[in-house]
């Protein structure tokens, strides 16, 4: 049978770290990596931060990190040098990380039905070379990545393609993924390692622990 949710949205976008690559803790462990020789107290509100502070660009994290943590007076130039240097040490990580169960599977199965975009906070060409390599580029419409943020990239999306707010779900894996659909009116599924020892979403919020389950939790979006 036929399910019944297809017909009721325009588009799917996902979030990718954590919820098409399981990614999400390796950037965590990457950024910690900088400050390893921090003191303890800063590097547990290092890792603290981190574990809230998802579907954020690179840059501000850096930013918060060190002028919010560890109070450090910091300059543009000082924020690049360190995103770049992220960059090189992630890149080649996250090209090899597994994906989450069920993921490909899905878009290998509904892509060509309907519309399905990646929007990450990772940078446009860094995101794209990554999404070729792995041949996942032909299972999305389009591979969006930062700048803009994603409040701003999901509306620059929405608007481009003329879809409906009320009939565009994100699916994403943080708080910042859901305030991105929440400013635009769009639907929200949530994605929770079944492992999490909490959830980063309102009670409210329908969730599932990867993608196996993404298709019995659509049909209860709407």
């Amino acid at each position: 049978m036929a399910p019944s949710w297809d017909n009721r949205f325009d588009a799917l976008v996902f979030d990718c770290d954590g919820v098409i690559l399981d990614s999400a803790s390796l950037k965590r462990q990457v950024f910690a990596d900088f400050y390893v020789d921090e003191p303890e107290p800063f590097r547990n509100a290092i890792l603290a931060y981190l574990a809230r502070g998802g579907g954020q660009p690179r840059n501000v994290k850096f930013h918060h990190i060190e002028a919010h943590i560890l109070g450090r007076s910091i300059s543009e130039a000082r924020i690049r040098e360190l995103s770049s240097a992220f960059a090189e040490r992630v890149e080649a990580r996250v090209a090899e990380a597994p994906t989450i169960p069920g993921a490909i599977d899905f878009l290998q199965h509904w892509h060509d039905a309907l519309p399905c975009y990646l929007l990450s906070a990772t940078p446009q060409e860094e995101l794209r070379r990554i999404i070729t390599q792995r041949g996942y580029d032909a299972l999305f419409e389009d591979v969006i990545g930062a700048p803009p943020d994603k409040v701003n990239g999901l509306l620059n999306l929405i608007t481009r393609h003329g879809y409906r707010p009320e009939r565009t779900v994100m699916v994403g894996d943080s708080y910042n993924d859901y305030r991105a659909a929440r400013s635009n009116g769009t639907q929200f599924l949530g994605i929770i390692d079944a492992d999490a020892a909490h959830s980063p979403f309102p009670g409210n919020v329908l969730t599932t622990p990867d993608l196996n389950g993404l298709e019995a939790a659509l049909e209860k979006l709407g």
